[in-house]
């Protein structure tokens, strides 16, 4: 039977390994679809089935550290990073001039696509068994929709008005249209609070590698904080915070590996040994970088004094120039075993969250405490910031030096504060206020007319 959907269809082989056929194009459906009744007989092959997705977000998608990462792409359309490679797909995000037809924007938005799929057939699996006890139903249910969550966060925040897809039906999938970014965000926020509820403070493995419910508060804080509801943002960040779990790494130097204090989620490297895609994607020992290099003007804005740029940026320099590496992650080698993975949520963005949130309730006080808890680890002295206005100010400064070259958490910034025009366009010749938002991707509008518009400007 011949099919044709919007979304990619992801299958299950029998080592439980998806393979994603392209977007939008005419496809059989195979006999070992995950959909397949036999994957959800019992909790290990479904608990294979999950723990694959957490492996193609690593390999492929926002948080995978490559070339196709939101770190990479995302951080050189904003001001963290310059781009020195031959990749015009990549030249085309840090000049902005990117088109429609760039194959790394289609790959952003088809791999989030193939796993909100793939978490779409958990979903459903879990669901129709008779066999899976009702414990891990609960659990695999959990974490299904706070990937699916996640991955939309990232879709909305980059391109706005998006599908948000909660089926693997194709026949709906192939007429799917875009939802408006607010109802976007009210889905997001709804599977999240699903998730929370089912999910307990124990992570599924010994390690902080998959969702639990701090996992899923630390999103929820983040996405009210987006969203400008200051009073939820300050209440999920505190749970976190005061959850006993996680404290703050007073080392700057361990905060990047596996076992740090701070780390909430992280994306294991898939075999005992191997690292991350990070210190692979940002290492370089001589100039000019063969990819990017941190900005000159990151690098001259930080304090004096201030560990971060001391001890997460190595200088490299000849005679035709200096250039600044990202040294968050250290390991571009295999190691007897693994030293780093992938941090996607730590504690120290938690306390920001909550300085915000804070600065915008009036409880200033409140506000320079949880900022100088961050600062102070820094080897720097307590904000002088006093009023809303230049905590503000201060708070956004810091997430700067403090999230650098981590899942576009820059370019986020500028854009949910309207101050994306006013840092760029003296720094980008090439800046446009319409430029907010991402184009869809072309081949996606060609195939399936019920994405259009595309968005403006494009």
């Amino acid at each position: 039977m011949k099919t044709k959907f919007s979304i990619l269809v992801t299958v299950l082989t029998a080592s439980y390994l998806f393979l994603a056929c392209e977007a939008f194009v005419e496809t059989k459906v195979p006999e070992s679809q995950l959909t397949g009744n036999q994957v959800f007989q019992n909790t290990a092959t479904a608990e294979a089935a999950l723990s694959d997705i957490y492996a193609r977000m690593r390999e492929a998608g926002f948080a995978s550290g490559n070339q196709n990462s939101a770190t990479l792409l995302i951080g050189a359309y904003a001001d963290d990073l310059t781009f020195y490679g031959t990749n015009t797909n990549i030249q085309q995000f840090s000049n902005h001039t990117l088109l429609p037809s760039n194959t790394l924007l289609a790959g952003l938005w088809n791999n989030a696509y193939a796993q909100v799929y793939a978490a779409n057939a958990i979903l459903e699996g879990v669901t129709a068994s008779e066999s899976i006890p009702a414990a891990d139903k609960e659990r695999l249910t959990g974490e299904a929709l706070f990937i699916r969550a996640y991955l939309h966060f990232y879709l909305v925040s980059l391109f706005g008005d998006v599908p948000y897809v909660t089926v693997t039906d194709y026949n709906q999938n192939s007429t799917i249209t875009k939802m408006a970014s607010l109802q976007v965000w009210s889905a997001i926020i709804n599977d999240l609070l699903q998730a929370e509820a089912l999910l307990s403070d124990d992570y599924p493995t010994g390690e902080r590698i998959r969702a639990s419910k701090p996992v899923v508060q630390a999103l929820l804080a983040r996405v009210y904080l987006f969203n400008s509801n200051w009073t939820e943002a300050e209440a999920y960040s505190n749970a976190v915070i005061n959850n006993t779990a996680f404290t703050l790494e007073t080392d700057l130097n361990l905060l990047f590996l596996k076992n740090s204090s701070s780390t909430i989620w992280a994306l294991h490297p898939g075999v005992s040994g191997a690292n991350t895609n990070d210190a692979k994607t940002f290492y370089f020992t001589s100039g000019p970088p063969p990819k990017s290099s941190l900005s000159a003007g990151l690098y001259d804005a930080f304090e004096i004094g201030d560990l971060r740029k001391e001890l997460w940026v190595k200088t490299v320099s000849n005679a035709n120039g200096t250039w600044y590496m990202s040294y968050k992650y250290r390991q571009q080698a295999a190691t007897a075993s693994s030293m780093e993975y992938t941090i996607i949520f730590r504690l120290e963005e938690q306390y920001l969250i909550r300085s915000e949130a804070r600065a915008h309730l009036g409880n200033l006080q409140g506000s320079q405490q949880d900022l100088d808890n961050i600062r102070v680890r820094a080897g720097l002295l307590p904000t002088t910031a006093s009023d809303q206005n230049t905590l503000l100010e201060a708070i956004l400064k810091e997430r700067r030096f403090e999230f650098f070259t981590e899942q576009g958490l820059r370019w986020l910034d500028l854009k949910r504060t309207g101050t994306a025009t006013s840092v760029l366009a003296p720094i980008k010749p090439n800046w446009q206020a319409y430029q907010i938002l991402l184009p869809l991707p072309e081949k996606e509008l060609l195939l399936n007319p019920y994405l259009l518009p595309q968005n403006a400007g494009y």
